[in-house]
């Protein structure tokens, strides 16, 4: 499963500037660091390519989304498709190898394509108005460094704490529990994704490079590595569509 990917744009203050903005407002800070709310709000569609590893594999994937409540994303090993998870506009469905192999998605499954398309889609700004939650948090040093914090709630109940960096007010770490692959294996883990690898797309800074770490454990779950990005692509409705019911 593709997760969140957040923005951020290089404040031309440099860090010092940062810094102070972040002291007084890291929320607002953070916001500014993307590009500002107009440039998110801009977003209506995404198209990413992404290579994907986990211990026992290597997969691509090709991950669409937009604004209209859409989402799908088809796992590829080699040229071959192997799994296939969308969000229709009403509800979750997965294809495996077999193209007659479809089936809804359960709840936490689908939750977790849902929380997508807001972190892809969606600027924190406008979280209220989708159901989401977004507060300031306590610092927290870790590593030697001192985070500001933001804590989201989602609309489910779900949480996630963003840790940005005070020096460029980016998204650096993102903690959460919940489980990797929820309808292959619901065991629940407590996770801290890093973040790296910024490049600017379309005048916002994409994270290419998200890290995947058991904090139980110690050992890296999965790393997720973009090839390609595309802002606001034309998307064929018909592809989101449940098979057999287009």
């Amino acid at each position: 499963m593709f997760h969140p990917v957040l923005l951020s744009l290089a404040l031309a203050t440099g860090a010092s500037g940062a810094q102070a903005s972040a002291d007084a407002d890291p929320l607002a800070c953070h916001l500014a660091a993307l590009g500002g709310e107009a440039a998110l709000e801009a977003v209506e569609a995404v198209r990413v390519k992404v290579q994907i590893t986990e211990p026992a594999f290597t997969v691509t994937g090709d991950y669409r989304a937009s604004r209209d409540g859409l989402m799908r994303i088809d796992i590829f090993d080699g040229e071959t498709r192997v799994f296939t998870e969308a969000l229709d506009g009403k509800s979750g469905w997965q294809m495996l190898v077999d193209p007659a192999q479809v089936s809804g998605l359960s709840a936490e499954g689908e939750g977790a394509l849902r929380r997508g398309l807001a972190d892809n889609l969606y600027g924190l700004q406008e979280f209220g108005e989708l159901g989401h939650s977004v507060s300031p948090g306590q610092e927290a040093l870790v590593d030697g460094t001192v985070y500001h914090t933001i804590d989201v709630v989602y609309s489910g109940g779900f949480e996630a704490r963003l840790f940005i960096d005070p020096q460029t007010c980016l998204l650096a770490r993102r903690r959460s529990e919940f489980a990797l692959h929820p309808d292959l294996d619901p065991q629940v883990e407590y996770f801290e994704t890093l973040y790296g690898d910024y490049r600017e797309v379309d005048g916002v800074q994409r994270a290419f490079r998200q890290e995947r770490v058991n904090l139980r454990t110690g050992e890296r779950a999965q790393l997720t590595l973009i090839e390609s990005f595309e802002t606001n692509p034309d998307l064929e409705p018909d592809q989101f569509a449940r098979p057999g019911t287009r």
